[in-house]
């Protein structure tokens, strides 16, 4: 598969400067970026877009733009970066779409259009570090057919580490 990708409801494509906007009104959202201790400024998003738009050509693949068909609308990200997780570098994938559209299933459809994308790209397995009590994202990973494969210590604290073997 190659980007962009094209779903049911969604295009999955690779994030561009033009994208501030939509991306900075989800990242103005508190219940996005959860992880974070206040949502992000202007700023911030467009620095987040440059660094993931420099990902694309450092590691041949990245988190990508959500957004609704055929609209265009910005929902969020979904996709991997690569992450240090207790020494190792592992492509760990993630998603965060916009709080009133938590619930429909985009994340699963946003992510299991990556997998594919991946799987073409040769990459041999995707991890994704959840949360424990991240019940949301825990289903999106079961719906895309990952398993914990391990308790790490990712990002302060334990996080559940899903595992997909993409060969």
């Amino acid at each position: 598969m190659t980007l962009p990708l094209t779903t049911a409801r969604l295009v999955v494509r690779e994030f561009e400067t033009s994208d501030l906007e939509g991306l900075a009104a989800v990242f103005a959202d508190p219940a996005v970026l959860w992880w974070e201790s206040q949502p992000f400024t202007c700023r911030q998003t467009a620095a987040w877009i440059e660094a993931v738009v420099a990902c694309y050509a450092a590691d041949g693949f990245g988190v990508y733009a959500v957004a609704l068909r055929p609209s265009r609308e910005i929902l969020g990200y979904c996709g991997p970066e690569t992450s240090c997780i207790e020494g190792d570098l592992l492509p760990e994938m993630g998603w965060a779409l916009r709080s009133d559209v938590w619930g429909r299933g985009y994340a699963a459809e946003a992510a299991g259009a990556v997998v594919g994308h991946l799987r073409g790209l040769g990459l041999p397995r995707v991890y994704s570090a959840i949360l424990p009590d991240n019940r949301r994202s825990a289903g999106v990973a079961r719906k895309l057919g990952m398993t914990v494969e391990r308790v790490v210590d990712w990002r302060g604290g334990p996080h559940d580490l899903w595992e997909l073997d993409l060969a």
